[in-house]
C-alpha cells in the first residue's frame, strides 16, 4: 500500500466531507431551524456562522482543491496534459477541478459575504432570500463535484 497516496486521499475526502457538509447542513438543518427564531436571534446566529466560515474554509477549500490536484497528478493517472484531455477520466477530473475552484470563488465572494451580511441587512427577508439562492448554487456545484468523484472512482 502506498502510504503517501492513502494520506492524500484520506484528508481530501474528510476535508471534502467538512466543506460540503457544511454547505449541506446550513441548507437543509441550520437554517430552516434558524427561520423559526425572531429575525434578531437569527441576525447573530448568521453572523457568528459566518465569522466561523470565513476562519475556516479559505484553508480547507484550496487544502482540497491541492490534494484532489495531487491526487490526480503525482499519485493518480494524469502524468501529462494529454491525460487530462484525452482519457475520460482526465476530463472528469478537469471538470472537478474547475468546478471546484469556482466554487471557492462563490464561497469567497458571495457566500461568506452573504452570511456576515445578514447581520445588517436593512431587508432581513430579501438579504435571506439571495443567502438562499447562493446557497442553493454552491449545492448545485457540490452535486457535480461529487458526482465527478463517483465517476472518477470508476474511472470514469
Amino acid at each position: 500500500m502506498n502510504w503517501i497516496q492513502f494520506a492524500v486521499q484520506w484528508l481530501h475526502v474528510l476535508l471534502g466531507i467538512v466543506w460540503f457538509g457544511y454547505a449541506l447542513s446550513m441548507y437543509f438543518l441550520v437554517g430552516p431551524a434558524l427561520a423559526r427564531l425572531s429575525e434578531g436571534s437569527q441576525r447573530e446566529a448568521y453572523l457568528n456562522l459566518g465569522q466561523v466560515g470565513q476562519r475556516v474554509f479559505p484553508i480547507v477549500a484550496p487544502l482540497v482543491v491541492l490534494l484532489g490536484f495531487i491526487r490526480g497528478t503525482f499519485l493518480g493517472p494524469i502524468g501529462s496534459v494529454d491525460d487530462v484531455f484525452g482519457t475520460t477520466y482526465g476530463i472528469t477530473w478537469l471538470v472537478a477541478l474547475l468546478v471546484s475552484i469556482g466554487l471557492i470563488v462563490n464561497g469567497a465572494r458571495n457566500i461568506g459575504p452573504s452570511t456576515i451580511a445578514l447581520n445588517d441587512a436593512p431587508d432581513f427577508a430579501a438579504a435571506g432570500a439571495r443567502y438562499q439562492r447562493l446557497a442553493l448554487i454552491d449545492l448545485g456545484l457540490f452535486g457535480i463535484i461529487f458526482t465527478c468523484m463517483v465517476l472518477m472512482r470508476f474511472g470514469l
